[in-house]
């Protein structure tokens, strides 16, 4: 099992030039950027729901979400498309959540129906469901399990069994609101099980790897060349696996900078093959 502290994200196009920086791999304490799409609404609505971004932010951002003694943030990126399905007093909403950690990992989801009056505080307790938050919820602890699983071998499997258990008790006990619950908990399930389980290892190796980058190229290039051998053969068993295809969109800079002046550039031969739409970028460097 690989246990290394976090590294801390700065710009992107610095680590492009430098190599010196990358992606907190330990992320507990939430920094959020809300955005909410409300144009359908009625402008009546709209005006009630004008703070509602600012009570989603506060919510995600002050939650106590777990344990983390390094305090390393990972910022949440939000948006929130709302329609207006009330009925009678109660104000009701379809809603679209597109969440992120601004990096490798986002969920989309458009099954989902909640309940909101203008004005009550959001708050989360995993005692007591309601249909706005546990969805929140269920996508944070999602998150926290990527981000953790990047510190350690199979380190985010206790947040993923939190939106597991989000999810179970969702689909049974929010009555009217239970639609995307049944996909919601498969989606769990498949990040718990053995399916998905090289995924995790292969992201492992990845960013133990990234760790050693200011101190030790060798060492870095070392294991994220076997994250590469495992990424292959992910594809290899399963060519059109989501997860192992956005890790290439999301990565294939940072793998190309750390093979740039190897010796051994077998890994950029194999992200050729496993990365067709960046050819050009890869050749460049193998012709040379």
């Amino acid at each position: 099992m690989h246990n290394h502290p976090p590294v801390h994200k700065t710009d992107w196009l610095w680590f492009l030039a430098t190599m010196m920086t990358f992606s907190s791999v330990s992320a507990q304490r939430i920094e959020s950027k809300v955005e909410t799409d409300l144009r359908t609404l009625p402008q009546e609505r709209q005006d009630k729901l004008q703070d509602f971004a600012d009570k989603t932010m506060h919510f995600l951002d002050s939650s106590p979400w777990c344990e983390d003694k390094w305090n390393t943030p990972v910022n949440i990126m939000v948006t929130l498309r709302l329609e207006d399905m009330s009925q009678g007093a109660e104000q009701r909403f379809k809603g679209t959540i597109i969440i992120s950690n601004s990096y490798d990992i986002q969920f989309s989801d458009q099954r989902w129906r909640f309940a909101y009056q203008s004005g009550d505080p959001i708050q989360f307790n995993e005692n007591n469901l309601d249909s706005f938050t546990s969805v929140m919820a269920f996508y944070i602890y999602l998150i926290l399990g990527g981000e953790l699983d990047k510190w350690g071998t199979m380190s985010g499997s206790s947040y993923y069994e939190k939106a597991r258990n989000v999810a179970e008790q969702s689909k049974f006990g929010l009555g009217r609101f239970i639609e995307g619950w049944d996909r919601r908990l498969e989606l769990v399930n498949y990040f718990l099980s053995d399916r998905h389980k090289p995924f995790r290892e292969m992201v492992d190796y990845y960013f133990y790897g990234l760790s050693y980058t200011s101190e030790d190229n060798e060492k870095a290039r070392k294991h994220c060349s076997t994250a590469i051998q495992k990424l292959d053969r992910i594809i290899a068993n399963d060519p059109e696996n989501e997860y192992a295809r956005n890790f290439i969109k999301a990565h294939y800079q940072e793998i190309v900078e750390i093979f740039r002046r190897a010796k051994n550039k077998e890994p950029l031969r194999t992200m050729l093959v496993l990365d067709p739409d960046h050819e050009r970028i890869y050749r460049d460097i193998l012709e040379r």
